[in-house]
């Protein structure tokens, strides 16, 4: 029996802000003073009713990346057992080049990331509304090449496999030469108006002004995603 959400937006809404904020709260509880915690320190008891929702992936190329550990969520929503499948397989063919973006970046800048997704709708049917959390971890050797997650959907279910396009993404670089725990570099914010950094085409990444001003967000090559970058 599949069941995404209680059929009340509104308090699917807090479920899925309260789900985001745990997994996050767990992995910031992880980092003891560095910047990328280490994915042997993830331990599955400490966050016992997250596992409904929580995965692991382990990147696979640039871009990709499967899944070392799934969740029931994930498993109820395509129908199947998605250990081993590598995460595009959730995402509709159209959004999948936008979905490898946001994975590189969480691994390459490295950065937290948070990406919102929906269904088509057909048939008089509403679409299914999801929302999923990106979180690096180092492997044993140091490289930031896994992925603590997390994903929350809501609607009403389906006899088939959902698939999903990108409603949007927002990236949250996180500065490796910070050693503080509470650093707030990893706290996703939305996009809005503000002035834009000098930009370097080669890295897609904003470059820091001589005098440090507030927060600002990048463009990416993709309209959905933004990446926040801080020069304070």
């Amino acid at each position: 029996m599949r069941i995404f959400g209680d059929g009340k937006s509104g308090a699917a809404k807090v479920h899925s802000i309260e789900v985001m904020q745990e997994v996050k709260t767990y992995w910031e509880s992880l980092r003891n003073g560095h910047p990328i915690p280490y994915r042997s320190d993830v331990d599955p008891r400490r966050i016992q009713k997250l596992l409904k929702h929580a995965f692991i992936l382990e990147r696979i190329a640039p871009g990709m990346a499967r899944l070392r550990v799934s969740c029931n969520t994930l498993s109820d929503v395509m129908d199947i057992d998605m250990r081993g499948m590598p995460m595009s397989a959730l995402i509709n063919g159209a959004s999948r080049d936008s979905f490898a973006e946001v994975l590189e970046r969480v691994f390459s800048a490295p950065a937290v990331g948070r990406v919102e997704l929906t269904t088509r709708r057909s048939f008089g049917r509403s679409g299914l509304q999801g929302e999923m959390m990106l979180l690096p971890l180092r492997s044993d050797s140091g490289e930031v090449n896994r992925i603590l997650g997390a994903i929350t959907i809501d609607g009403e279910p389906t006899r088939s496999p959902q698939r999903f396009d990108m409603e949007g993404s927002f990236l949250r670089r996180i500065e490796m030469g910070s050693e503080k725990a509470s650093d707030p570099i990893a706290t996703i914010l939305r996009p809005q108006k503000v002035s834009m950094p000098k930009f370097d085409p080669a890295t897609h990444f904003a470059q820091a002004d001589e005098t440090p001003t507030k927060t600002t967000l990048e463009p990416t090559k993709h309209a959905h995603l933004r990446l926040v970058v801080s020069n304070t």
